[in-house]
């Protein structure tokens, strides 16, 4: 975990707080949702800087923004789990075409 993001670290946390008492779709639609957040830049650029420390420089030392936990807010965090925006689309899960459990 040391060489995670701290940002990522408190999203996944609190994803998988919340996603205990959700359904798998439920659970599906915020990964989405989170993907979305994490690959917009928006808040951090954290996923482009792993990739590219990893990828491209190949040095597997990424320059994290913040670099530590105590440096990731709330709002940071609640960012990757507000609804999405008017152009991106919603994730939908075709449930009625699933088998029923035997």
């Amino acid at each position: 975990m040391k060489e995670a993001s701290p940002l990522s670290l408190k999203v996944t946390l609190q994803s998988i707080r919340e996603g205990r008492f959700q359904s798998l779709d439920q659970c599906l639609a915020r990964e989405y949702q989170m993907s979305l957040a994490g690959i917009s830049k928006r808040v951090s650029n954290d996923f482009s800087e792993g990739v590219w420390a990893r990828l491209v420089d190949k040095d597997f030392a990424p320059k994290w923004d913040p670099p530590s936990l105590e440096g990731v807010s709330k709002d940071m965090v609640e960012y990757y789990f507000s609804p999405l925006g008017e152009l991106e689309p919603e994730l939908v899960v075709p449930t009625v075409l699933r088998e029923p459990y035997i």
